[in-house]
């Protein structure tokens, strides 16, 4: 069956403190035409400037996606992201009153709910999906390894293998086949992770300034420090970090595996698949 795009029914505005910054936002999620895409604005300042969401604007991807230019920028962008591709929400502007997205409580749930509860239309046009058709990956060869591969299916089906030297924290694995449903019921929810020896270098350098024991799952030398929403959490998080920043190209099937990977392994394969996928 044909898939439509898909927008908002109505505008609707969120509020919350910023993750790095901790500094209260307002954002306003705002429908679109078919063919607009997803793009963000800065509403704050003069002319409120336009960008969309795409690989090329990437101009961050450290702790987080950052998209802007060599004015302005917009930081965290990934969870909303992931939002809009796992609810399959393809036309909307997004309106920011500051530099970064509100939080929430750290995971993709605080805006796909906000996004369900406003609703969905669809629209005339059907939804163009790019096709992986040939294995494409990035890998990082310092220590410890990490990959990140591409292969061809005709569905989205993304899994990850998450590694640590922690005892309590161990391995983990998830996968899942993304759709409204499961994107809804096993991934949302899912929360960042921070370990405790990192915190304090982040806000040091002026990030995760924002951050408290509910909105991540916060790992210590002996363990947990919170309780967890799921067993393998942290897994399926960086899984929901990897749909949202794949969202940069726009709706996409095949299989994506991820063994300790992270953002910016994320862009450099998106825009590899680009390449291939223009």
């Amino acid at each position: 069956m044909e898939e439509r795009q898909q927008t908002l029914k109505q505008s609707l505005t969120i509020q919350g403190e910023a993750l790095h910054t901790g500094k209260m936002v307002t954002m306003t999620l705002i429908p679109q035409p078919e063919d607009t895409g997803i793009r963000f604005c800065r509403s704050d300042l003069p002319g409120k400037p336009v960008l969309p969401a795409r690989p090329e604007h990437v101009v961050d991807t450290y702790r987080c996606t950052t998209i802007g230019n060599n004015t302005w920028q917009i930081k965290t962008i990934e969870h909303l992201m992931a939002a809009l591709h796992g609810l399959g929400v393809d036309n909307l502007l997004v309106e920011v009153e500051g530099e970064e997205l509100p939080m929430g409580d750290g995971s993709a749930w605080f805006f796909a709910r906000a996004i369900l509860e406003a609703g969905l239309v669809e629209q005339e046009k059907s939804r163009r999906k790019w096709k992986i058709t040939t294995p494409v990956w990035v890998e990082n060869g310092n220590s410890p390894r990490s990959y990140l591969l591409a292969l061809p299916g005709d569905q989205l089906h993304i899994s990850y293998v998450f590694t640590s030297n922690n005892s309590s924290v161990g391995n983990q694995f998830y996968q899942l086949r993304v759709t409204p449903e499961t994107f809804q019921e096993e991934l949302a929810s899912a929360r960042t992770i921070a370990f405790t020896y990192e915190i304090e270098a982040l806000r040091r350098q002026g990030l995760a300034l924002g951050g408290n024991l509910d909105v991540a799952v916060v790992v210590g030398e002996e363990g947990y420090l919170n309780d967890l929403r799921y067993p393998d959490e942290i897994a399926r998080h960086k899984i929901l970090d990897i749909l949202g920043d794949l969202y940069l190209l726009g709706p996409v099937t095949g299989k994506i595996i991820g063994i300790g990977s992270g953002h910016k392994m994320d862009l450099e394969l998106v825009l590899r698949l680009k390449e291939n996928l223009r």
